[in-house]
């Protein structure tokens, strides 16, 4: 990209605004407002064998409704995430219509990826910037036609994994990432943004709160006011003390609900075989005890914490091993800002929120620290308000987005 169109994109992206909502509404609201998205037909299912890193072939999704030459937008998703949500959605019917086609690539921990039998856990920035990385390769290779022009566009641990894809892209002699990265609210160093995921239970007291009816009352409101006038509903009137569903939301929808499904298949293939059900004490007892031990394998399923899985699972990962890392040291080796700072050569959009509740305290000053020594070709930004969800819910500034990536 040349500077003239940095300098455009500086301004243009100084120039954004967002509503000043709770972080928790604001996440809500953004999570369900792309539900009614209609995408035009004609999106496809690829298969890609990544034999160093699943047994199966992994299953992706192809928008190429545009066809051969447009450029191609790989999306990347936040935890658990499998390309089908409100967010993801929205920026797959942006892309369509502003000329490009587009690739999902599932999240490591998704119900997809795990049931494709990966050989090492999923949550490592550098082993799925590997993995997603080969699979743009080997698709480049045999569909060149759709793969000229390649850029990114990460969401939550998606932009992690996008910046990391770019850093592993420039340190390859041969380049698949023609194009820029667009990073929206990643985690800076994953452990602290596990560890503020942890903390959120500690907020609200667990099934006090009707869910089901705030997610309704939400996609009404988000239906009918638009990001526009959102400010009209009452909704957008809670914050601190009356915001208690939403926090349960985004505890259980954002991480609750994948984590009991990622440790329950993790445990048993990669070999772990810790929780009460999986042992070889379980096949051996009898009736009275397995009932014993399958209330307590519920009771740790529910109540596991991100930092029990990385010091109880994770941290036997063969590949950290192999790499004399441990979960922490891996996740600073390839946070967000040491990515960032190694690249070069690939045009950078990164925009976060300052009460973004993924965010530690120290990694909010990295942030700001970051965005003062963006280099010339790094846009960064962070918006006092927006939660971790709701920036691109903003029209203007996914489209700011989407442009860019088309740009770069």
């Amino acid at each position: 990209m040349k500077s003239a169109e940095m300098d455009q994109f500086r301004q243009r992206v100084a120039g954004l605004t967002y509503h000043r909502l709770d972080p928790y509404v604001a996440s809500v609201a953004g999570s369900v407002a792309g539900d009614d998205t209609v995408l035009p037909p004609g999106e496809k299912e690829v298969s890609v064998s990544l034999p160093d890193y699943y047994a199966e072939d992994v299953e992706l999704m192809m928008g190429t409704q545009n066809g051969p030459g447009a450029p191609m937008l790989v999306l990347l998703q936040g935890i658990y995430g499998e390309g089908d949500g409100g967010h993801n959605q929205r920026l797959k019917e942006m892309a369509l219509r502003k000329g490009m086609n587009y690739l999902v690539l599932p999240n490591s921990s998704a119900k997809t990826m795990l049931e494709d039998k990966p050989y090492f856990h999923p949550g490592n920035p550098r082993l799925d910037a590997l993995w997603s990385r080969q699979a743009i390769q080997k698709l480049s290779q045999s569909m060149p036609e759709y793969f000229g022009k390649v850029s990114l566009a990460g969401y939550s641990y998606g932009a992690l994994q996008a910046v990391n894809m770019a850093r592993l892209d420039e340190e390859s002699p041969d380049r698949v990432i023609q194009g820029g990265v667009v990073a929206v609210c990643p985690p800076e160093d994953l452990s602290h943004s596990m560890d503020q995921f942890d903390d959120l239970r500690n907020h609200y007291q667990t099934g006090i709160f009707d869910i089901s009816a705030s997610m309704v009352r939400y996609k009404h409101d988000t239906k009918k006011y638009g990001y526009a006038d959102f400010m009209k509903s009452d909704l957008a009137a809670r914050g601190e003390g009356t915001n208690q569903a939403e926090m349960e939301m985004a505890d259980e929808y954002g991480s609750r609900s994948g984590l009991r499904e990622s440790i329950e298949r993790v445990d048993v293939q990669l070999g772990h075989n810790r929780l009460p059900m999986n042992t070889p004490e379980y096949k051996e007892a009898n009736l009275w005890n397995k009932a014993k031990m399958r209330q307590e394998h519920k009771r740790i399923v529910e109540n596991l914490t991100y930092k029990e899985m990385m010091a109880g699972w994770v941290s036997k990962d063969r590949w950290l091993i192999q790499q004399g890392l441990t979960p922490a040291q891996m996740t600073a080796k390839y946070s967000f800002s040491q990515a960032i700072q190694a690249l070069e050569k690939t045009p950078v959009l990164a925009l976060t929120a300052r009460d973004d509740y993924i965010l530690a305290p120290q990694d909010a000053k990295t942030w700001q620290e970051t965005e003062r020594q963006a280099g010339p070709l790094e846009i960064v930004r962070i918006f006092e308000t927006g939660g971790h969800v709701g920036l691109a819910w903003n029209p203007e500034i996914a489209e700011t987005m989407v442009d860019f990536a088309k740009s770069a």
